[in-house]
């Protein structure tokens, strides 16, 4: 016969380690002596619980430990239905203004029992992420305490932590989960604040007293860069150990490398064949491959965001055609003109590093990042369609024609289809492997982080032995000792340098947006950065970088989208969490480290000076073009724009229980979507613009949408609504 069941919920206030001596002699007493089963097999609460209860009775068996009251304590229902157990009390994180209300991928449970001398915990981590009931659909991590809510309030604290969970999870054996606890348990009571989803929690009285302290910030030239350097240098030493400091670390900088290969240097490809089109040749493929690991190899040593990738862009290309046409137009030489815009402009952008410039970004909101990833990603798309159609149109000429010279192959079209779309389906189904629920999870992590490199070299030995007869697209080679070289750029005519000056003015416009763009995007606070960032700092490495690259004649670079986001997710460790049948995957530690990038681009000096030639004959473009497929849909995962763009086209009841879902009326939702795809439909008419020289605008575009959402937006959308969905981080 059915059955009332009353539910009480109340919420817990974590625990202040600074102020509350208890919880660091809570895990003093109690760690030590404390039952760990790592890798439980189990799915089933009641099994899991019941094996934790036999192995406390076993191991300290003067204590009365009777099962009876030891279910009627844990379990709301009672045994007999042990098929779907309740418990009577269970301590979650929850946050009100996250995606996920309760974070699932832990629980603690407590009991008091009549008979016990002293208090007993007993600690299992799951093996695979379980199912054990409701709001614990993933579970990785169950503690049971045999004591009062105290007790199992500090260790739900420590839970809170998603790094330490990683760590936990990961543990070779019981003496370090023990190490991880009590060492997390002392950090946390010398610290100001705690980290409670990745949001920091401050005592009040310290906080006001570092407002207080803090409140007035002076101004000098050059405060920033001091600024930075010196945050930089404290955790310069750490930015290589952290890379090596365990085995899966180390495993992970390794398979990054190797992703960083795949990505950058079929990008360097592209854009090389993109510079050769616009200058007829003076800048090519092998200019932007020997330009990327030198800039690379420099910022990675020198700059401040260990995590950004330096790259040459689109953008970029538009600036050195623009370079290009005036120089060939007025007679003047084009390295010539082109070295000097760029030193005029990197001129210009350590000005702005030295008077703090970069400060002015903190008004920058998560829309106008979004909005600026969201466009990288159609441009990628756009690349692959035009490749596509120039393919089938070069493919099928001959056969439409009957031109003499030209060829009609109608397999050159085919296969470039199917090796493009193959790569990016293969690479996108071995990195969900990930997900599922074969092999063990350390086994799926390995198989996921080599997904691109695996799809890649699969495709390209299928297009190798099994195509050799069909003819391919492929990339020119030049003469190596054209690559770089000293560029005279004093001796441009003096009436060439008001026109340079003007060119370098806008391009240190987009220098400064794209960089601190990118910048913000990887210091999100959501993706748990806990080094800081070096937005000053970064500017002015990257300018006496690029003033380098200018006098010797090789593509300008800057930090780059999708690169630098999806080197962020390589190092990183997350979880899949689940709410209301939603899954959505979280970084919860991020391993911040130098190695993977400086590894990736040194692999690249023998591959510029020995492999080019051979790249071009094993790896067809169509290959590459696929690359930047996956890419392209990567870098949308977590993006709220987009998200927002689909739910246009969702049924309202199948809306996710987002924060701003909740907060805001569909309605203005919708409308501020129109609004930013709008926008985004502004900034691809410029940036795909027929003239060069409209495409020059970009940079202005992207910085007017700041003052666009400020103080236009807000006549149009209540505040309140704009701080719920688009606030700034």
């Amino acid at each position: 016969m059915p059955e009332l069941l009353c539910r009480t919920e109340r919420v817990e206030h974590a625990r202040n380690f600074k102020t509350e001596v208890r919880g660091l002699m809570d895990v003093d007493h109690l760690i030590e002596r404390a039952c760990i089963h790592r890798n439980m097999a189990h799915s089933h609460i009641h099994t899991i619980l019941l094996t934790l209860f036999s192995e406390l009775s076993s191991r300290f068996p003067r204590e009365r430990f009777d099962l009876a009251l030891f279910k009627n304590a844990v379990f709301s229902v009672s045994d007999r239905d042990s098929r779907a157990p309740r418990l009577h009390h269970k301590l979650q994180s929850y946050s009100g203004t996250d995606f996920f209300d309760v974070n699932q991928t832990w629980i603690v449970t407590y009991a008091q029992l009549d008979g016990l001398k002293q208090s007993h915990m007993a600690l299992a981590t799951l093996e695979d992420a379980t199912n054990l009931g409701l709001e614990m659909e993933e579970a990785r991590i169950v503690k049971h305490t045999k004591s009062a809510a105290e007790i199992a309030r500090t260790f739900g604290t420590l839970l809170m932590n998603d790094s330490l969970r990683q760590s936990v999870n990961d543990a070779a054996d019981d003496d370090q989960i023990r190490d991880l606890l009590t060492d997390s348990a002392k950090s946390l009571s010398q610290q100001m604040t705690i980290q409670i989803n990745g949001v920091p929690i401050t005592d009040d009285d310290d906080d006001k007293n570092y407002k207080t302290s803090s409140g007035f910030c002076p101004y000098y030239p050059f405060r920033g860069l001091i600024k930075d350097f010196q945050r930089r240098m404290a955790n310069y030493k750490s930015d290589y150990l952290d890379g090596i400091k365990d085995r899966r670390s180390i495993s992970k900088v390794i398979s990054t490398a190797i992703f960083l290969i795949f990505t950058i240097l079929p990008t360097s490809i592209a854009y090389g064949m993109l510079n050769e089109n616009n200058t007829s040749g003076a800048i090519n493929v092998q200019k932007v491959i020997l330009g990327q690991w030198i800039g690379s190899l420099f910022f990675g040593f020198f700059g401040g965001q260990q995590l950004l990738i330096l790259s040459t862009t689109a953008p970029l290309s538009i600036y050195i055609a623009v370079i290009y046409q005036v120089a060939q137009t007025n007679g003047w030489d084009f390295f010539q003109m082109y070295a000097s815009v760029g030193i005029y402009a990197m001129g210009i952008l350590i000005l702005s590093s030295v008077l703090q410039l970069a400060s002015l970004m903190k008004f920058t909101t998560r829309s106008t990042e979004e909005i600026f990833s969201v466009f990288i990603a159609l441009a990628l798309v756009i690349k692959v369609i035009m490749a596509i159609v120039h393919v089938y149109t070069h493919g099928y000429l001959g056969c439409i024609n009957n031109v003499a010279g030209d060829v009609c192959d109608p397999a050159e079209p085919l296969l470039f289809i199917f090796l493009l779309f193959g790569t990016t389906w293969l690479s996108m189904t071995i990195i969900s492997f990930r997900s599922s629920p074969y092999l063990s999870r350390w086994k799926r992590d390995l198989v996921s982080d080599y997904a691109l490199p695996i799809a890649v070299l699969v495709f390209a030995f299928i297009s190798f032995f099994g195509f050799s007869d069909v003819r391919k697209e492929q990339f020119q080679i030049f003469p190596r000792e054209t690559d770089a070289f000293f560029v005279p750029f004093f001796y441009l005519p003096a009436e060439a340098q008001l026109p340079a000056i003007g060119l370098a003015i806008p391009l240190a416009i987009l220098f400064f947006m794209d960089q601190l763009l990118v910048t913000n995007t990887v210091d999100n606070k959501e993706n748990k950065l806990k080094k800081g960032s070096a937005h000053h700092w970064d500017i002015f490495v990257v300018a006496i970088l690029n003033i380098g690259l200018s006098i010797f004649g090789l593509p300008w670079m800057h930090g780059a989208l999708p690169s630098a986001f999806l080197h962020l997710k390589a190092l990183s460790d997350v979880e899949d969490r689940l709410h209301n049948g939603y899954i959505q995957t979280v970084i919860v530690h991020v391993r911040e480290t130098r190695l993977a990038t400086l590894i990736a681009h040194t692999i690249m000096i023998p591959i510029y000076f020995f492999l080019v030639p051979y790249i071009t004959v094993f790896i067809p473009t169509s290959i590459f073009n696929g690359v930047f497929l996956f890419m392209a849909f990567s870098s949308l995962t977590g993006n709220e724009f987009w998200e927002r763009i689909l739910l246009i086209f969702t049924e309202q009841r199948a809306y996710p229980p987002t924060h701003y879902i909740r907060r805001v009326p569909q309605r203005i939702v919708h409308q501020f979507t129109v609004i930013e795809f709008i926008q985004l439909a502004i900034l691809v008419a410029i940036g795909f613009a027929q003239y060069h020289y409209v495409e020059m605008v970009f940079p202005i575009v992207i910085a007017a949408f700041i003052p666009f959402r400020h103080f236009i937006l807000p006549l149009f959308i209540r505040k309140q609504y704009l701080e719920a969905i688009d606030g700034m981080h």
